[in-house]
């Protein structure tokens, strides 16, 4: 395939550690001049109308970087219905980025969804106990806002290396653990009460569920 028709696509949320689609290739890299930010609300997957959930963009920080996992998609397919997913249903922008390993030894410009706050359902930002007390209470046709937040951190400790784990996504991850237990939910039961999504909306054997 001609590198101008790759499909690259870079996630920094759920996509992280559950996909849901066919891809060719992956990397796990960092973008630079962002920093991941729970400012976008979310109604269709871990929240609802009356109470949405938090999930995650990216903010411009010129110190900044965010770790996460690049996907060569097989073709449009998969791509066309991430667009439909981030952009239409979910409030996101397009934006292409260098996507590098931590070796320095691959980079890849890959297709990245970032939520602004001129869209629906934008909620901004808010001090980490208040993100944490709102995620812990919320959940929505995918789960639970908490298992959002508690397997992109696992994922992360798994995958990045210690100097670039996400200080501010660890201490959510921390009071969301702490929320749940004082609100007599076990974290196991969260994370086991995961549900499938959108799974009709896209052609049975190029692309599986996406949850976000």
């Amino acid at each position: 395939m001609d590198k101008d028709r790759e499909f690259w696509v870079f996630g920094y949320g759920s996509l992280c550690w559950n996909p849901g689609f066919e891809f060719k290739d992956s990397m796990v890299g960092y973008v630079q001049g962002f920093s991941r930010k729970f400012w976008q609300g979310n109604i269709a997957h871990r929240g609802t109308k009356e109470k949405p959930g938090r999930v995650a963009t990216l903010i411009e920080d010129p110190q900044g970087f965010v770790w996460g996992k690049a996907f060569q998609l097989p073709d449009e397919t998969a791509f066309k219905y991430l667009e439909m997913r981030e952009v239409y249903m979910g409030g996101y922008e397009v934006h292409k980025v260098n996507v590098r390993t931590d070796d320095g030894l691959r980079t890849v410009n890959a297709t990245v969804y970032v939520a602004t706050p001129d869209n629906g359902q934008w909620l901004g930002q808010a001090p980490v106990d208040e993100l944490a007390a709102q995620v812990a209470t919320c959940s929505g046709p995918a789960g639970h806002n908490a298992e959002y937040v508690i397997r992109l951190a696992q994922w992360e400790r798994q995958h990045a290396p210690q100097h670039r784990v996400d200080d501010e996504l660890k201490a959510l991850e921390r009071l969301v653990l702490e929320r749940l237990v004082a609100n007599g939910v076990r974290p196991d039961d969260v994370l086991s009460n995961h549900r499938p999504s959108f799974s009709s909306m896209v052609p049975e054997k190029k692309l599986r569920c996406l949850n976000i």
